[in-house]
């Protein structure tokens, strides 16, 4: 017998693309909501609790607690289909609550339909995407949520939404910085290249360089060796550093190799955001 597909959110192209711009989907971060979920446990008294992103096709566990929990790999993705009941989740508002799976008049028929409660609320970001959901099963038995309880994890699951909004501003923000720090360089000196840019970042984030990449920007007038040695910004370094919104500091002159070049850029993006 063929599955077909769980329905879609009238909105879903768009639903969708917010979720890719949280940036999640393909680098889960688990530590950033594990504590929504274990707060979602602990109110309910359920004992499975976890929060999901759906792209277009699946649906992405980013953080549970309770059942297999050992094993779980954050990121990891289930079809959306119809036998997916979290997936139903994300056409309402309001949440999808079942005292007993195996005697709902819509999931009773489900293939592994059992005698669990079932709670699951959409996280709806504010642009009222549902771009993710917060279920909770209880395996002991039956089991509901007094009106308390709900309020209650409906606060949890509106503190996550937030949360996906501010990460997603985030990104666009350290995306928009770098390209005005990138112009900003550019315009000092057209004869600097991206390789350039590179090495002033990574002096402004604290890190060393080989005196082959300081050459250029010390010929630029950016940068200066003091008599010990050490590398200065000059006052036309510092004035572009304000300018592109980094922190002026001294430098050793000390050699990059190995993995530190990957440090240097992930410093770089520190000090764009």
């Amino acid at each position: 017998m063929s599955i077909g597909l769980a329905p879609r959110p009238a909105n879903e192209e768009q639903r969708a693309k917010a979720v890719v711009k949280t940036g999640l989907i393909e680098s889960p971060n688990p530590d950033l909501f594990q504590v929504y979920c274990d707060l979602a446990k602990d109110i309910t008294g359920f004992t499975d609790a976890t929060f999901s992103l759906y792209d277009g096709e699946m649906q992405c566990a980013i953080a549970m607690t309770g059942r297999e929990t050992d094993d779980f790999k954050p990121g990891s993705k289930n079809l959306r289909t119809e036998h997916n009941i979290c997936s139903f989740v994300l056409l309402d508002t309001e949440p999808l609550l079942m005292h007993d799976i195996s005697k709902d008049p819509v999931w009773k028929s489900h293939p592994k339909a059992e005698s669990w409660g079932y709670a699951g609320f959409p996280v709806v970001n504010k642009d009222n995407f549902a771009l993710g959901t917060l279920c909770m099963f209880d395996r002991s038995g039956p089991k509901s949520l007094n009106e308390g309880q709900v309020q209650l994890i409906k606060k949890i699951s509106s503190s996550i939404a937030h949360l996906l909004d501010v990460k997603t501003e985030q990104k666009q923000m350290t995306s928009q910085n770098m390209l005005e720090a990138v112009a900003k360089f550019k315009k000092f000196d057209e004869a600097l290249n991206i390789d350039d840019f590179e090495s002033f970042v990574s002096l402004s984030a604290g890190l060393n360089l080989a005196d082959s990449s300081v050459k250029p920007l010390e010929a630029a007038g950016l940068c200066k060796f003091d008599t010990s040695g050490d590398i200065q910004m000059t006052s036309k370094g510092i004035e572009l550093q304000r300018d592109m919104r980094l922190e002026a500091r001294l430098m050793k002159k000390v050699k990059i190799t190995g993995d530190d070049a990957s440090v240097m850029i992930d410093e770089m993006m520190k000090e764009l955001n």
